[in-house]
């Protein structure tokens, strides 16, 4: 191994790696198990994701690699290359399960959403880094918020409310990492909060009815109401240490929809129990610590800044996840990281990941312990 990988491999936060690595292991697991005890197995989403993985770990390696501050010369570069993205599925995107949100080729598929939420997180960083010396003014948070709205009015139009959803938090997220003032703060989330009443009559009506099931869970049990009691069934019957990886009654005579990825929490949660989700709970966290104690210890502003960005997405995701599976928020759609099925989120998690990475191996202040 040349003399500079070397140095850099030293500098690598493998404990972050570790957490990381065992999540996508435990995603694979659960994946996994949801075929064990079926009449007719089908294991074909488990390879699927198998090879997602094995590429996502090669994306991983090559973006830790590679100098990160790359990244701040050619962010907008990177921004307009997202937007093209998300125009060009308006024109040939591939429709799944009602949202066109995919590329198709050569049978597989791409979702550009996912890399859309990392370019954000960098063009948004740049900017607020270009602008430290204005100190949050109202022309900068409007010129942030056209950055951030820009491409998640695109994802509306697919319709992909979740993944439009994410892209509005990591706006407000990085004006509070940034120091927004607490009265520019409340103007602002007021107006936003007229702007989504007036909204609620452009929703699409399973969008409506997704807001009034989680208000009242019971009005459509059958219906609109039935993905989420069957996720709040399947978490409860787990009890303390589950029902054993295959053995989730809920998962395996699927009566919860969408096991494999907006309710892949609940398939662990049933499976392995309040245990598991504590495990489960564990290595999110350790993963999350070790990203924000990178943001302390890197000395590069915009290094931090990026680091401090990702903290916050990958914060959110899990957020709006587990909440949704618990019935503590609407259902959104957002995979859960590293654990859903699909190679795009599982790629770009991975990348993510070789982003920090490369940014804690060349910029911190000493090497990781």
């Amino acid at each position: 191994m040349p003399a500079r990988l070397t140095y850099l491999a030293r500098r690598f936060d493998w404990m972050l790696v570790a957490a990381a690595v065992l999540l996508v292991a435990v995603g694979l697991a659960t994946l996994f198990s949801i075929t064990l005890n079926v009449e007719q197995p089908r294991i074909d989403k488990f390879y699927r994701q198998l090879v997602s993985c094995l590429i996502g770990l090669a994306v991983m390696v090559g973006a830790a690699v590679l100098d990160w501050r790359v990244l701040r010369s050619f962010a907008w570069v990177l921004y307009g290359l997202g937007l093209a993205l998300l125009v060009g599925l308006l024109i040939i995107g591939t429709t799944l399960r009602g949202t066109t949100g995919w590329y198709s080729f050569f049978g597989s598929t791409f979702q550009p959403v996912e890399l859309v939420k990392i370019i954000l997180v960098i063009g948004l960083t740049r900017f607020f880094i270009d602008r430290v010396d204005q100190q949050m003014s109202w022309r900068v948070i409007g010129w942030s918020a056209l950055i951030a709205g820009v491409p998640a009015a695109l994802v509306l139009l697919q319709p992909d409310f979740g993944s439009a959803t994410i892209l509005v938090g990591l706006w407000l997220g990085l004006l509070l990492l940034n120091r927004i003032p607490f009265r520019r703060l409340a103007v602002l989330l007021l107006s936003m909060i007229v702007v989504g009443g007036m909204s609620w009559f452009g929703l699409r009506d399973y969008q409506r009815d997704r807001i009034l099931t989680f208000v009242n869970p019971d009005r459509d049990p059958l219906r609109s109401g039935y993905n989420i009691r069957q996720a709040i069934v399947a978490v409860g019957s787990g009890q303390l240490f589950g029902r054993g990886l295959g053995l989730g009654t809920q998962s395996q005579l699927n009566f919860l929809p969408t096991q494999d990825t907006d309710f892949i929490f609940a398939v662990l949660a049933e499976e392995l129990g309040f245990v598991g989700v504590l495990l489960l709970l564990a290595l999110f966290t350790v993963f999350l610590w070790r990203l924000w104690l990178g943001v302390e210890r890197t000395r590069d502003v915009f290094g931090s800044a990026l680091l401090a960005g990702f903290v916050m997405l990958f914060a959110i995701e899990v957020f709006l996840n587990i909440g949704g599976n618990v019935g503590l928020l609407p259902i959104t759609g957002t995979p859960l990281p590293f654990l859903s099925f699909g190679g795009s989120a599982l790629i770009s998690s991975l990348l993510t990941v070789g982003i920090c990475m490369s940014v804690l191996a060349r910029s911190s202040a000493a090497p990781v312990r």
